[in-house]
């Protein structure tokens, strides 16, 4: 992850000083580096496919809503998330980011069920062989807010990471095949993966457009994505087959829309994958 202009996602302020830093960005504790969260990327990808994603409920494909306060009655924070892990499989974020099951959102008797997230966001690192070792990483800038009928100022200083700085992104997205009756039988779904892995590359394109962090309508937090590898590995890759994998590896990089041409080999090279599981 290249940035593009100054970001600020936020860490806590541990003691007050006069002339401090009001709002400074989150840094590892270790090494006093900044970092973006994991955390916070995969917020961000879940709000935005929130936005433009769908489900298919009772046979109809349905737009989301935003329909769990995962925040306080005070401070409400809703976000969508289904109900079951029925529903959950049909939709395209909860299939993605998971839900957590809701017993008033089934019928009568029966107990809602929890998926499990697929996609797992590691925290972002900052990339210190790309690093001069006297570089400064971040400034102090001056945000003010007006008030509109006295004009009086009320500055803010915020802390932001400057422009030019990399950070280490790794995002692992688990295939798995599942049966929620011991009747059924285990099926490879290749045209959800393909739309999960669409979606997620899509949300990554908007982010780009959009920013990451505090303060991006006033133009904190635009990125770039750069990808180095964008690979499919089987079950015999980890069991020491290093020929069971699939996609593309570059050492210069390559864009997300490159990414998006590989969808279709890498899918089709797991759906071999499984069948051979299935079978043997």
């Amino acid at each position: 992850i290249a940035l593009e202009t100054g970001m600020h996602i936020g860490g806590s302020q541990e003691s007050m000083q006069i002339g401090g830093v009001d709002l400074p960005v989150i840094k590892d504790a270790l090494n006093n580096l900044p970092y973006i969260p994991g955390s916070s990327l995969k917020g961000k990808l879940r709000s935005t496919l929130e936005k433009f994603g769908k489900r298919t409920k009772n046979g109809k494909k349905e737009k989301l809503t935003y329909n769990r306060n995962i925040g306080t009655v005070r401070n409400q924070v809703f976000i969508h998330c289904c109900e079951d892990v029925r529903y959950a499989l049909e939709c395209d974020v909860c299939r993605i980011f998971g839900s957590s099951g809701d017993d008033r959102g089934v019928p009568k008797g029966q107990k809602a069920e929890n998926f499990p997230s697929l996609l797992l966001v590691r925290d972002c690192l900052l990339d210190e062989a790309l690093m001069h070792p006297s570089q400064i990483l971040t400034e102090i800038k001056t945000e003010t807010g007006l008030d509109r009928t006295t004009m009086a100022a009320n500055p803010r200083r915020v802390e932001r990471i400057l422009p030019d700085t990399i950070f280490n992104l790794d995002m692992i997205y688990s295939v798995e095949a599942i049966s929620l009756g011991e009747k059924s039988n285990l099926e490879f779904s290749k045209i959800k993966l393909e739309e999960d892995l669409a979606n997620i590359l899509t949300c990554m394109g908007i982010i780009q457009n959009e920013g990451i962090g505090g303060y991006a309508s006033r133009g904190y937090g635009k990125v770039t994505f750069t990808f180095t590898q964008f690979l499919a590995r089987s079950l015999g890759y980890f069991q020491g087959a290093s020929d069971k994998e699939k996609g593309k590896d570059s050492v210069e990089g390559f864009t997300i829309e490159v990414a998006r041409k590989e969808i279709e080999s890498i899918v089709s090279f797991l759906e071999g994958e499984f069948n051979d599981a299935i079978a043997s």
